[in-house]
């Protein structure tokens, strides 16, 4: 969606030059449209919508890594502890896994969670105008001499200064993001035992799709596809042979 408005917000700001008169252009564009607007200041609007999609990008990786973080727990058996107050809602999940903070922040790489870092304080700082900038100038200064890397692996420029977002900001987000979400799914890859006590928990909770299942002595296959089935379709996940065999068993 954020692609899509940032076509339209391309094609209007061409048209709007174009017409020689951008504000008769678009006095002209909102009357057709029956929207009221008095004035546009062309200039900032490509930094106003970059603004708006990162800000949205953001709250979409946060509402995913709380998602995430109660899911981890739920495959464990154990509810993860609660988010420190102030604590980032990346660290907490980091620190939560397997390894803790230190080491989980190299495993997803170090640019990634610092870009990741910045790109949060810059939308405390845009959502929040009362926040210290302050904090800003370093982490842009530090993450400016990553520049060469971020080209080279994104394909875009390093993060821009709050005030200066384009949409390669949004590009550079999003993309980390779907890197930084996979990656913690492999630092989450719950174990065989795991599994097996998670199958035989949301049996016993009354999950529909594990009951009554094919006995193993007669019908060990058409178990096993029962299981697999459900786990991909729940959870988008196979799971492997061993562990498929090992689950089969355990369930009544």
């Amino acid at each position: 969606m954020d692609e899509a408005i940032e076509v339209a917000v391309r094609d209007f700001l061409d048209a709007a030059r174009a017409s020689r008169d951008p504000t008769a252009y678009l006095h002209a564009r909102a009357a057709a449209q029956g929207v009221s607007v008095l004035e546009l200041d062309i200039a900032s609007l490509p930094t106003r919508a970059a603004t708006l999609f990162l800000v949205g990008a953001y709250q979409q990786l946060e509402g995913f890594l709380y998602d995430f973080a109660e899911e981890v727990g739920t495959v464990a058996g154990s509810p993860v502890r609660a988010r420190d107050k102030g604590e980032a809602p990346l660290d907490w999940v980091l620190d939560v896994l397997p390894g803790g903070l230190e080491l989980n922040k190299k495993r997803i790489w170090i640019e990634r969670f610092m870009i990741l870092d910045y790109y949060r304080l810059a939308r405390n700082y845009l959502s929040h105008p009362r926040k210290s900038r302050a904090s800003l100038a370093a982490q842009h200064a530090t993450i400016t001499s990553l520049d060469p890397i971020i080209r080279a692996a994104y394909g875009v420029p390093a993060p821009s200064e709050p005030e200066k977002l384009t949409f390669d900001d949004f590009l550079l987000l999003t993309r980390i993001v779907k890197y930084v979400a996979t990656d913690l799914c492999r630092l989450a890859q719950p174990s065989g035992s795991n599994l097996v006590d998670h199958a035989i928990r949301l049996q016993r909770s009354g999950e529909r799709a594990l009951q009554g299942l094919p006995p193993e002595s007669t019908s060990p296959v058409k178990r096993r596809v029962r299981i697999g089935r459900f786990y991909r379709g729940r959870f988008g996940s196979s799971v492997v042979p061993v562990d498929l065999d090992a689950i089969a068993k355990a369930l009544h």
